[in-house]
């Protein structure tokens, strides 16, 4: 059996031989072990004695907060065309199955497309009330609960609660003594549901992890990302973990590269600062080289993306003899199945990541209802989502990414090479912001072409393709001022491959792109470079700084090179193979500034843009 909740092997060298079954098939392609048995553990640290609870969402501020309207969900929400996860299918993927029997949940029909096992591999066989766990029930209320009637949303509605909520299970068996938070699965209870999640999904949400810094050494990890690299419309919502303070405590999935990984943010109704138990970076890089070893860069990545309050948190309760407190399990004792009971006190990354995941329902569920964005596939896409999540975020206390001018020559610009904040990602959830780019500011740039892309609006986002040694370049229609707050996030996901049928997995290539920008001459030359994000080991890159002067500006998305290529008889970025991509900006001037220039201003505007009209603005 291969416990993956203690750490692997100490990696001190470079090289780490990998031991598994090399395939005929290529070079790179292993084939996953049909007889293993894992071990994973759930992302929750503290719980309190489960009781029905009055009007909270937190245990402290007079049990009232409203933690939806704390997390912007209220714009979407209220916006013309109400945006509540329509037309989106979220999935809490983990050990156990919720409890539908909840009053939050009844509203998810009993049968095998809701919920989703092996149903001779995983715990209970083909029964689905076997696998109801307490765990799942508290995620999935968070994701999509919805208010009973005469209930109180406060307390009972979920981020997303008119999304279609589902349910996958993976455990084969628990790991005693009763809701120990650790269980066992095997490749086929693993491989089913997320087979028949991936590419049906909107959302999918996990809340568990073994001990993989580098997302790289055991191959369940590489077939996960592989999954959200070949089913690029899920956007796969992870916990971190509660490893922390430590740095490279981030467990897998967490620690992929094509998730979100979501942080745990403390401080009850404040929610400003990271918990201490939140598991972080700088985390080991990883990747399989063509002769199938293991390769360990350590501490350079940030693997958290995002934070969410993971602290004194209010959800659904089930205290059922079954999942983690089955009777097989030493100490099971029946704690009830009153519909009406509620936990006070949950805290945990495991409760951080389906409040995003519940965020990421209502951006894919904008992208899906709004006339102006349901035409467009693109917007839809995970990487879109994870860009606009992740630029729409507040910086919380102490945020740092590594920012610092550097001055090469004559020249002086801020740089950074980590990207994001080694705890918190790009910070705290904000979906008030996430809407604002979302709908109401450039929403794509047509087509996916390469090298100038033309005029965009001062915030917005597109969905594009980049090639090795081409930049892709957007200008800035309008002047910015000096003392704007701009902020520009670029995604793009790691080319990992599986085969379900055959089982065969590569590691393939991760591209290094670029972000940066650009102050422009009268004729939108590139001329001044003002701020630059190039984290070699990352698929994420960020940027969050204040403009130093008034003028026209630019970003560009850069291409220099692979971080590794494994592919065979081709490149990975070339014309043939591009990589896919999806970058959001925003330009907020200060509070107090003008954003009118001289009449001198407007005329260089004209001058230097007459017949290169900006992209159309699009209305929801």
């Amino acid at each position: 059996m291969r416990d993956l909740t203690r750490p692997a092997s100490v990696m001190t060298a470079i090289l780490v031989v990998w031991t598994l079954a090399i395939s005929q098939q290529t070079a790179q392609a292993e084939l996953l072990d049909p007889a293993a048995v894992y071990t994973a553990s759930y992302s929750t640290v503290a719980e309190q004695t489960p009781a029905p609870s009055g009007d909270a969402t937190t245990t402290v501020g007079g049990n009232t907060f409203d933690l939806n309207a704390f997390l912007g969900a209220d714009r979407y929400y209220s916006h013309a065309t109400s945006i509540s996860g329509q037309n989106t299918i979220s999935t809490n993927l983990e050990a156990g199955f919720f409890w539908n029997g909840h009053e939050t949940l009844q509203h998810v029909a009993t049968n095998t497309t809701n919920f989703v096992a092996n149903p001779v591999a995983s715990w209970g066989g083909a029964s689905i009330s076997a696998k109801y766990d307490r765990h799942a029930t508290w995620a999935a209320m968070l994701i999509g609960g919805r208010t009973t009637g005469g209930g109180n949303p406060v307390i009972q509605q979920g981020i997303a609660p008119d999304t279609e909520l589902r349910s996958g299970a993976i455990a084969s068996s628990w790991v005693p003594p009763a809701y120990a938070l650790s269980f066992n699965l095997t490749t086929a209870s693993f491989l089913t549901p997320y087979e028949q999640t991936f590419g049906i999904a909107d959302v999918v949400s996990s809340s568990y992890g073994f001990q993989d810094p580098s997302g790289t050494f055991f191959d369940l990890s590489i077939i996960m990302d592989a999954y959200s690299f070949q089913n690029p419309s899920t956007t796969y919502v992870t916990s971190a973990g509660n490893d922390g303070p430590a740095s490279n405590t981030v467990g897998s999935p967490g620690s992929l590269y094509n998730t979100i990984t979501v942080a745990a943010l403390t401080s009850p109704n404040a929610y400003a600062e990271a918990a201490g138990f939140s598991s972080r970076g700088p985390q080991n890089f990883g990747y399989r080289d063509p002769l199938n070893l293991t390769v360990i860069t350590p501490g350079v990545r940030a693997a958290v993306d995002l934070s969410a309050p993971g602290f004194s948190l209010v959800s659904a309760f089930y205290g059922g003899q079954n999942g983690g407190n089955n009777l097989t399990l030493t100490n099971s004792l029946d704690a009830g199945s009153n519909p009406a009971a509620y936990t006070n006190g949950i805290s945990g990354t495991s409760f951080a990541a389906p409040l995003v995941a519940g965020g990421a329902s209502l951006v894919a569920s904008a992208a899906k209802t709004l006339p102006a964005l349901a035409g467009n596939p693109a917007a839809r896409e995970s990487v879109v989502v994870k860009a606009l999540l992740l630029n729409g975020a507040d910086k919380t206390t102490g945020w740092n990414n590594g920012q610092q001018t550097v001055t090469v020559g004559s020249d002086s610009f801020i740089q950074t090479t980590q990207s994001l904040d080694w705890a918190t990602g790009a910070g705290r959830m904000n979906l008030d912001k996430t809407f604002e780019l979302q709908v109401t500011g450039q929403t794509d740039v047509p087509g996916t072409a390469t090298g100038n892309l033309g005029n965009i609006l001062r915030s917005g986002w597109d969905y594009g393709q980049a090639t090795i040694a081409i930049n892709n370049d957007y200008v800035i229609a309008e002047p910015l001022s000096g003392g704007t707050a701009f902020d520009a996030t670029l995604t793009w996901l790691r080319n990992r491959y599986f085969d379900f049928d055959t089982t065969n997995y590569e590691d393939m290539a991760q591209a290094d792109l670029n972000l940066s920008v650009w102050l422009l001459d009268q004729s939108n030359n590139f001329t001044q470079l003002i701020a630059s994000s190039a984290s070699l080991y990352n698929t994420v890159e960020h940027l969050s700084f204040t403009l130093p002067t008034t003028g026209f500006y630019g970003l560009r998305i850069g291409y220099p090179l692979n971080v590794f290529d494994n592919t065979i008889g081709t490149v990975w970025g070339n014309a043939s193979n591009p990589q896919a991509y999806a970058v959001s900006w925003q330009a907020v001037p200060e509070p107090g500034t003008l954003t009118l220039l001289t009449a001198a201003a407007a005329g260089f505007a004209l001058s230097a843009r007459r017949g290169r009209p900006a992209w159309e603005h699009r209305q929801s």
